[in-house]
This record gives structure tokens, C-alpha cells and sequence, in this order.
């Protein structure tokens, strides 16, 4: 039986005889929007993923860019000039800007140079090691006096009043002069390299100051060589210290840890850091050198 509500929808629809059109084109118009909706949310999320992927690639890029710049700054040859300096038995070459008071007693020897400022910049670079050896094509000068074939790996202890223009240069004690050319020569032209300092045993730590005043001289420092950053701590804290160069290599802190074990938090010139616990016992004392059981390699 056709109710009274059935029988109003009929003449509605009878009115509106368009209506299944309407109600079609209504359909078509929501899912074309919808599917337009969707279209601007996936190209939206695809240009947040285009733009993800592409500052990834950037990023590695520039990582891929600054290791192959690292590699090269290992493994090219650079230009720069050499002489000699301090005696035949290198005694000379003691003090320097870069703090190492004595070669001979810090382990260095006369297997050191004191470097140009256009490569030992302000001392950033002391510790630094540096393969050398003689232009032996130059000339024939060079051919003559150059030892072919020959090169050393010195350590920049010091900086050399030379290169004041920017030249690269290397006074180079006599050892180690005569080790890559005869030493009439007097002056040469060389090529140089910055290598990875091969240091035996583990890093070194001289203790000088006072209970309010620590002044610390690291050396004997492998890898990259070239202390840039340092902190301190004692036993009785977790919090470390930061020094601040006092210069060369000699790294300060206004801290009180007498009586404490102490720790360092190193960091080189290349980024690398390390932390080195309880270099020092105790009852250290100032003046003397402490050694930790490692170092960079």
C-alpha cells in the first residue's frame, strides 16, 4: 500500500524531473573534486619528497666534495722552498713559537722545521706533520745538489721568519736537510705534503700553573697532529672545562683540581675529538708530564 510519504517523494520527483541528472552531475562534480583534492595532496607530497631527496644529495655532495678536498690536501704535492737552520746537531732549534721548549726532551728530536705563518697558521698548525722532499727536476742546479728519490716527514715546531710574502717555506734542521740534499746547496726549492703524524706511545701532558691556573702543554700527538681544542676535568665533576690557547700548545683553564684525578677532551685540527681519562693520578704535581695510554691514529 502506497503511503502518504511515497506518494509525496512521487511527485516530487515528478516535479523534478531532472533530479537523477542532477544528483549524477552532483556525483561527478564531488568525485572530480576529491580527485582534484588528492592530485594537489600527492603533488604537494611529492614536492616535499622531491625536495627532501634533493637536500640530501646537496648534503652529500658537499660531504663527498670536502673528503675528496681532505684527500687531496693528503696526497698532492705543493710547492715551497727549503733551507736549514739550528747546527749540524740541531741544537738550535730549541723554544720556538709553538711552545715545545725543548725537541730533544719532548721526543721530537731533530726530526722537526719551523714552517712559514702561510702554513703554520698562528700556530693553528704546530704539531702538524708535513712529508718533504727536493724538486730534484727544477733545474739543473737542483738535479746536482737534490737527492732523487729522497723525502722526510717533520713535525712544525716552529715558525720561520721566511715566507713573510705567503711563499711556502720550510727551515728544516740540518739532519733533515741533508737527508733530501747536499747541504751546499743551501737553499731549495721542494715539494711538500701534509701527512699523518706517526707518533710511538700515548699522548703527553705537561702540568704547569697554579692551584687556581692550569697551564697545560700537550704534544706527542698523532694523526692530524694539530691540537685546535681542549677541555679539562677533574674526578670529582662530570662537567668538563673549556681552555681557551694560551699559545703555541700550551692550553689554559682557570679551575681548581688539585687533589682530583684529571681527564682532557681533545679535539684536532681535522675534527677529530677523543677523550683521555685519568691522564693524571691524584696526587699529581705541577711541572710534571703525564701520559696517556693512547693516542690519534
Amino acid at each position: 500500500m502506497e503511503t502518504k510519504w511515497s506518494r509525496l517523494h512521487r511527485a516530487w520527483r515528478k516535479s523534478t524531473p531532472h533530479l537523477d541528472e542532477y544528483t549524477q552531475q552532483l556525483h561527478v562534480v564531488i568525485h572530480s573534486s576529491m580527485a582534484h583534492m588528492r592530485n594537489i595532496a600527492a603533488e604537494r607530497m611529492a614536492y616535499i619528497v622531491i625536495a627532501t631527496l634533493l637536500f640530501i644529495l646537496i648534503r652529500v655532495e658537499l660531504a663527498e666534495s670536502s673528503l675528496q678536498s681532505y684527500a687531496v690536501s693528503r696526497t698532492t704535492f705543493g710547492d715551497a722552498t727549503a733551507t736549514f737552520y739550528g747546527g749540524n746537531d740541531a741544537s738550535g732549534t730549541a723554544g720556538g713559537s709553538c711552545g715545545y721548549l725543548n725537541p730533544f726532551s719532548t721526543g721530537y728530536g731533530a726530526i722537526t722545521a719551523a714552517i712559514s705563518n702561510s702554513l703554520l697558521n698562528n700556530n693553528l698548525n704546530c704539531g702538524a706533520c708535513f712529508e718533504v722532499k727536493c724538486k730534484y727536476s727544477a733545474s739543473d742546479y737542483t738535479r746536482k745538489w737534490c737527492y732523487q728519490d729522497k723525502s722526510v716527514t717533520i713535525t712544525a715546531t716552529n715558525q720561520s721568519p721566511q715566507g713573510l710574502n705567503g711563499e711556502h717555506h720550510f727551515d728544516l734542521t740540518y739532519p733533515m736537510f741533508t737527508r733530501i740534499a747536499n747541504s751546499i746547496a743551501g737553499r731549495i726549492p721542494v715539494q711538500y705534503r701534509r701527512v699523518s703524524c706517526r707518533t710511538k706511545g700515548g699522548m703527553k701532558f705537561t702540568l704547569n700553573g697554579n692551584p687556581y691556573f692550569n697551564l697545560v702543554l700537550v704534544y706527542n700527538v698523532g694523526g692530524a697532529g694539530n691540537v685546535y681544542g681542549m677541555q679539562m676535568k677533574g674526578s670529582r665533576s662530570t662537567n668538563w672545562n673549556a681552555m681557551s690557547r694560551n699559545w703555541g700548545q700550551n692550553w689554559q683553564a682557570m679551575v681548581k683540581l688539585t687533589g682530583q684525578s684529571i681527564s682532557f677532551r681533545v679535539t684536532l685540527g681535522n675534527g677529530r675529538s677523543k677523550d683521555f681519562f685519568n691522564v693524571a693520578a691524584s696526587n699529581w704535581q705541577f711541572g710534571q708530564t703525564y701520559a696517556a695510554s693512547s693516542n690519534f691514529y
